[in-house]
């Protein structure tokens, strides 16, 4: 503890693992992408779509293995997942921040696919093998620059916002991939230092901790300050989808799966309660579900469903194609 702390007997009450921001699988970029997803029709768009729905969610799978081992850690810091920076000019996307009263350390998460080497003058290749075995390799982007740049960004915030200048911040790019076999010993020493899997962060982040070479102490309420600090400039992107997949108004305008399942099925109830018929009469629950897939706005595209003939469209068309292009 620093003397001040000794004076006064200040007490330690951050014992364990603390978010202030906690990682959470149902991401809001997640819960967009699906949602649209189920709006698109079949095709390219679709399955672009579905594309970076799985890529997305492997991201996110490794991000839970290093919140798993951080929340389990039982060392006594602050968590935030998931912050991004958009200051002055500089923007940054951090993965983990961790706030300890002796550092701060920026988690670079990555679950590559494939097997990581990196020479004697830092170059990042990644092998891996095709759909039919055969290996080949490609240059990927040094995330440990890539991270130290985050470093460097949130040295200014501090300094700017908080006016702190000298307090440690490391950098930790983490493999999350439990798979990936990373081959790091020609690789420059400040490299091979931060570069881990993530089954390493305990022990990394507590040699940071007991590094005697650092005599820094932040009482509590800096580190909480901090960490307010963060959230308060937390600034998450709103993606353009429609711009991303090039799809057009009328689509982005598409009602969800859930809600013309709700909508569909009042009409069917109340209209058959007027007609005094069985509601299956008017749809059963195949063609419901085959004109939500097809999604009709015209009564030619309705007729195309299963089981509406032109006596039925006439009947029914009209209220069912509302549902689908109404607001």
């Amino acid at each position: 503890m620093s003397l001040l702390n000794k004076l006064f007997g200040q007490k330690r009450t951050i014992l364990n693992p603390t978010f202030i921001k906690d990682f959470t699988k149902e991401n809001h970029q997640l819960v967009a992408l699906n949602e649209l997803y189920h709006k698109v029709a079949e095709g390219e768009q679709k399955d672009n779509i579905d594309r970076d729905i799985k890529l997305l969610k492997y991201g996110i799978d490794g991000e839970n293995n290093v919140y798993f081992e951080l929340k389990n850690s039982f060392l006594p810091i602050l968590c935030l997942h998931d912050i991004r920076l958009e200051y002055e000019d500089f923007v940054a996307q951090l993965d983990f921040v961790v706030i300890s009263s002796k550092f701060i350390c920026i988690l670079e998460t990555k679950k590559l696919s494939g097997n990581i080497s990196i020479d004697s003058d830092g170059n990042f290749t990644r092998t891996m093998k095709n759909k039919h075995g055969k290996e080949f390799k490609e240059g990927i982007y040094s995330p440990v620059t890539q991270n130290m740049r985050h470093v460097d960004i949130l040295k200014h915030v501090l300094s700017k916002e908080l006016k702190t200048n000298n307090m440690p911040i490391m950098s930790l790019v983490v493999m999350a991939n439990p798979k990936t076999i990373i081959k790091k010993y020609k690789c420059p020493a400040e490299i091979e230092r931060t570069l881990i899997k993530y089954d390493q962060i305990k022990a990394t982040i507590e040699k940071f901790q007991d590094d005697k070479s650092n005599q820094y102490d932040l009482p509590e309420k800096d580190m909480y300050d901090i960490a307010q600090m963060l959230i308060r400039l937390n600034t998450p992107i709103e993606m353009d989808f429609n711009a991303m997949y090039q799809l057009s108004s009328e689509t982005s305008k598409r009602k969800s799966e859930e809600t013309l399942r709700e909508e569909l099925t009042a009409y069917r109830l109340q209209t058959s309660r007027v007609e005094q018929i069985k509601a299956y009469y008017i749809y059963n629950n195949a063609e419901m579900e085959e004109m939500i897939a097809k999604y009709p706005r015209t009564e030619n595209e309705l007729l195309e469903v299963k089981g509406f003939g032109k006596v039925k469209v006439e009947k029914y068309g009209s209220a069912i194609l509302n549902i689908f292009n109404g607001d």
